[in-house]
C-alpha cells in the first residue's frame, strides 16, 4: 500500500515538472505560429517593469493544469508522510525523508507566491527547478527503499564508485539548472549553429551578470555566454557519465544500470543537438527535458543500489 502511494507520487511529480517545462516553454513561445519572433517578443515582454496594480499571474491552461497537478501533489505529501510516521516500525523507513519532500513542498508553494512578485524569472525558474528535481530524487529513494534488491554488487566495488555515482548526480544537476538558466534568460537562440557559436568555439561573450537590472534586455554577448556554458556543461556531463557508463557496466550486477545510463546521455546529446539545428521544437525541447529526469533517476537508482550493499555489508 505504502509503496503503490510512494510510486504514485514519484510518478506525479515526474509529470509535474515536465509539464512545468512544457508550461514555461510555451509561455517563451515555442511552437507559436509566427517563430521565432515571438520567442524575442516574449524576452522583450519578460523584461517590462510590472505596472503599478497590474495583476500577475499565469492564465494559460498549461499552468492551470500544472496548479491542479502541484495541490494533488501536495495532498499526497501529506499522506506519504503521516503513513511514514504511523506506520515507520511497519516500514522499517525512517520518516525523515517522507518528511523533507513535505517541507520542500510547503517552501515551493510559499516561494512560488512569495517570489512571484519579488524575483526576476531566472532566479524563480531557477529555485522551482532545483526543487523539483529534489523532490523527484526523495521519492524515488524512498521508493528503491520499499523495494527487495534484485541484485546484489560486490562491497569493495559499491564502495568505490559510490563517489563517481554521486558526483555524476551533481554534475547532472548543475547541466539541468544551467539548462533552466538558459530558457529562462531566453537565450535558446543565441547560438544556432553547432559545434561551433555564431561561427566561433570561443564567440564574444559577457559573463559580467547583476540581478538589480533584470528588467533590462540583455545584451547579444551576455545571451551568448549563457548558452556557450550551457554547452560546455554538456560537453563535460556527457564525457563523465558515458566514462561511468562504461566503468559500471564492467560491475557485476550494474551492468543494466551502466547501459541505461549510456542509453539515456547518447539520446540526451542527440536531442540537444537536433533541436538546436532544428530551430527548438516544443516537442523536442520538452523531450530533452523528459530526458534529463530519467537519466537523474537512473543515478539515484545507481547510488541508492552501491549506498545499499554498502550499508549491507556492514550489518
Amino acid at each position: 500500500m505504502y509503496l503503490k502511494l510512494v510510486l504514485a507520487t514519484c510518478l506525479l511529480t515526474f509529470f509535474a515538472v515536465v509539464l512545468s517545462a512544457y508550461a514555461r516553454l510555451s509561455d517563451a513561445g515555442l511552437g507559436c505560429a509566427n517563430w521565432p519572433a515571438c520567442y524575442e517578443e516574449n524576452a522583450l515582454k519578460e523584461r517590462q517593469p510590472p505596472q503599478t496594480g497590474a495583476a500577475r499571474g499565469h492564465t494559460s491552461w498549461q499552468w492551470k493544469l500544472h496548479s491542479q497537478v502541484v495541490q494533488l501533489l501536495g495532498i499526497l505529501a501529506i499522506a506519504v508522510c503521516g503513513l511514514s510516521w504511523k506506520k515507520r516500525k511497519e516500514l522499517r523507513l525512517s520518516p525523515l525523508l517522507p518528511t523533507l519532500y513535505l517541507v520542500l513542498m510547503v517552501f515551493m508553494a510559499v516561494f512560488g507566491i512569495w517570489s512571484f512578485y519579488h524575483l526576476p524569472r531566472p532566479v524563480i525558474v531557477s529555485v522551482h527547478l532545483a526543487g523539483g528535481v529534489a523532490m523527484l530524487a526523495l521519492l524515488i529513494w524512498i521508493s528503491l527503499s520499499q523495494m527487495t534488491p534484485a541484485v546484489t554488487v560486490d562491497p569493495v566495488e559499491a564502495h568505490k564508485w559510490r563517489p563517481f555515482s554521486w558526483l555524476g548526480f551533481v554534475l547532472l544537476l548543475v547541466q539541468i539548472l544551467l539548462g533552466g538558466w538558459v530558457s529562462s534568460n531566453f537565450a535558446a537562440l543565441a547560438c544556432t549553429d553547432f559545434p561551433l557559436c555564431k561561427g566561433s568555439l570561443l564567440p564574444t561573450m559577457d559573463f559580467s551578470c547583476s540581478l538589480d537590472n533584470y528588467l533590462t534586455s540583455l545584451s547579444a554577448e551576455k545571451l551568448t555566454a549563457i548558452h556557450w556554458v550551457h554547452r560546455i556543461g554538456a560537453l563535460l556531463a556527457v564525457l563523465y557519465l558515458s566514462w561511468l557508463s562504461a566503468r559500471v557496466m564492467a560491475v557485476e550486477g550494474l551492468r543494466k544500470i551502466g547501459k541505461a545510463i549510456l542509453g539515456l546521455v547518447v539520446l540526451q546529446f542527440v536531442l540537444g543537438i537536433s533541436n538546436v539545428l532544428t530551430g527548438l521544437p516544443l516537442a523536442g525541447v520538452v523531450l530533452h527535458n523528459a530526458v534529463a529526469m530519467l537519466l537523474l533517476a537512473t543515478l539515484v537508482l545507481l547510488s541508492f543500489r552501491l549506498q545499499n550493499n554498502i550499508c549491507g555489508a556492514k550489518i
